[in-house]
């Protein structure tokens, strides 16, 4: 008899073991389901918010001819204008910017690396020499003598977005700035 009360004890610690596990899945569940919810709710919330801080705003403030506006409790609105720059990750549009950039008078912006078979190596300078070109390149210094290129930093317009090369990524937008004092 006692064999069978032993095998039933732990059939019953078994049986309790599962049903907390049960409970702790079901509340992890409800927490995942309950995460999910506030994330999409953080996804709409967003997207008003740039709506208003990137759309309505700074439209209203151009229509106005406003570009700060100081409030009652002495915070600080401001339109600034924000820019954006990226080159496409495959070889040829990265090629394309850096040759570009070499055209442009900043070869410096543009870190070249040459890949030969061991077998070129000594004929790399003779015509008809196989190989490959990587170019890498800083977003931000680009970003820096771009918006110098266009005239934004002082200096005058030498180019206009329209001769940007394809590949690079450049746009430029508005938003709100909310400064608290």
């Amino acid at each position: 008899m006692s064999d069978n009360y032993e095998l039933e004890d732990e059939e019953t610690t078994t049986v309790g073991l599962m049903a907390q596990v049960k409970e702790h899945v079901k509340k992890l569940r409800e927490l995942q389901w309950d995460m999910l919810e506030k994330e999409e709710a953080f996804k709409q919330a967003e997207a008003a918010y740039n709506k208003y801080s990137r759309d309505v705003l700074p439209a209203m403030f151009k229509m106005n001819g406003l570009t700060a506006l100081t409030m009652d409790d002495g915070s600080v609105v401001q339109v600034i204008t924000k820019t954006n720059c990226s080159i496409n990750k495959n070889d040829k549009d990265k090629n394309n910017v850096a040759e570009w950039l070499r055209a442009h008078g900043a070869p410096d912006l543009a870190e070249s690396e040459f890949i030969v078979p061991e077998s070129q190596a000594a004929t790399l300078k003779a015509s008809g020499c196989i190989y490959e070109e990587k170019s890498t390149m800083n977003t931000n210094k680009i970003k820096a003598f771009i918006l110098d290129q266009l005239g934004q930093k002082g200096s005058p317009a030498t180019i206009t977005k329209e001769d940007l090369p394809k590949g690079l990524n450049f746009f430029q937008f508005d938003e709100m700035e909310v400064i608290v004092k």
